[in-house]
């Protein structure tokens, strides 16, 4: 029974083992021979310049944590938050504090962790380990925690509105929509609370398999549906009201002699324009699914963790080897590919002033045009590496930091 149990417990080791392996190119081994090599970046003919117009410090940022840990804009605010529990309010234009919370003080932090094998990794005493969102709606931010609370935030004061132990972490952004929110856990559990009071609604679960990526994909609620990727590849819609599942489709297919072969997670978020759905799996495949019944338009061979990008008829994704592309919309035809960043880890493609953007392990931002592919500027805002997509209001990227600073930063392009 013991050794059942720390088989569990370890999974989310494993995984993280996993994830760092396929992003460095090292075999399980350590073979030095098989390591990526990473691109040095070349000099570029600048056709803007990047201008910061403020920056703030965030606690203590990420660290070396797998995380998704997203800024979100509204509410004329910037919101942002560190893996140990700080979450804080900065007036958009400004940079003003506008709140700050600790969650440690508004919660009773999960202590489940405070003894056993793993308890010496994580760098201080129960850390909230703040990993999903934030996402701001319905006057409220939202966020997820490897410990598995999922926490509902006043977006104008940083008062606690609700919170709830979901019972597995939350590594991915809550979906908020139709007066509810719905969180996808590690451990294969699609959950929708009502997003006044954090009444669970109704819960879905999967069997997930033995070995995945470190994360899961975020849902996507659209007419009336949960749309969801899993750890299998697969993906379906579930109804709303009461997560029946209404259809299920294969995007990415388990392969392979070994388990780490036969990775095929769908770990990149859903995106739904006018009735279609892109997705796109760790060795699989990027499809066009129809919304209503999960037919598929077409799909095309490309590998991916990252968040795609679809916007103007076209389709930009950033693939497992940091190899950049750019796809039509209606059949996924190959319009260009920029192979000159690979092994940078590279974040999902932001829109920002006429450009494509992306964020690199160094921190370094890269502004790409997004008719040809070319790199047309550059930035270096450091910080021990940007891990995250850039979000974008305006004519305004922010980006946030492993060390924790969050950056808000103009283009004079005007594009």
């Amino acid at each position: 029974m013991q050794l059942l149990q720390t088989f569990k417990k370890s999974r989310t080791l494993l995984s993280v083992v996993a994830f760092a392996t396929l992003l460095s190119g090292c075999s399980l081994f350590g073979d030095d021979d098989e390591e990526i090599k990473v691109a040095p970046l070349q000099p570029i003919n600048s056709t803007l310049t990047a201008k910061v117009k403020w920056d703030r410090s965030v606690g203590d940022g990420v660290d070396e944590f797998f995380s998704r840990l997203n800024p979100v804009v509204d509410y004329g605010n910037v919101y942002a938050a560190d893996r140990q529990g700080a979450v804080m309010a900065f007036n958009k234009e400004s940079g003003e504090k506008v709140w700050s919370v600790e969650l440690h003080d508004l919660i009773d932090i999960n202590e489940a962790d405070d003894e056993g094998w793993f308890s010496g990794i994580f760098s201080s005493p129960f850390p909230a380990r703040i990993s999903g969102g934030l996402v701001a709606a319905y006057d409220k931010i939202f966020l997820g925690t490897e410990n598995g609370d999922l926490v509902a935030l006043d977006a104008h004061t940083g008062e606690l509105v609700w919170h709830v132990e979901v019972g597995n972490e939350v590594n991915a952004d809550p979906a908020v929509g139709e007066g509810r929110v719905v969180v996808h856990t590690g451990g294969g559990q699609v959950i929708s609370y009502d997003a006044e009071n954090g009444e669970q609604q109704w819960q879905y679960e999967y069997q997930t398999p033995t070995l995945t990526l470190r994360g899961s994909s975020a849902p996507t609620i659209a007419s009336g549906g949960v749309i969801l990727g899993d750890g299998n590849g697969t993906a379906s819609i579930l109804i709303a009201n009461n997560g029946q599942q209404a259809w299920t489709q294969n995007v990415g297919t388990p392969s392979g002699a070994t388990e780490l072969e036969a990775l095929a997670d769908i770990d990149a978020n859903p995106v739904v324009v006018g009735g279609v759905i892109y997705m796109i799996a760790y060795n699989g495949e990027l499809v066009a699914l129809e919304l209503r019944s999960g037919e598929v338009r077409w799909k095309r061979d490309y590998s991916a963790f990252e968040n795609l990008l679809v916007r103007g008829g076209r389709i930009y994704l950033t693939d497992h080897q940091s190899h950049v592309y750019g796809l039509n919309q209606d059949g996924g035809i190959e319009l260009w590919s920029n192979n000159a960043m690979f092994g940078r880890k590279l974040t999902g493609a932001a829109w920002h002033d006429g450009f494509i953007v992306v964020g690199d392990f160094e921190g370094y931002l890269h502004w790409l045009n997004p008719t040809n592919g070319q790199i047309e500027g550059r930035y270096e805002v450091g910080g021990d590496g940007i891990y995250a997509q850039p979000v974008v209001d305006g004519t305004t990227l922010y980006t946030q930091t492993r060390d924790g600073e969050l950056v808000a930063i103009e283009i004079n392009s005007g594009s």
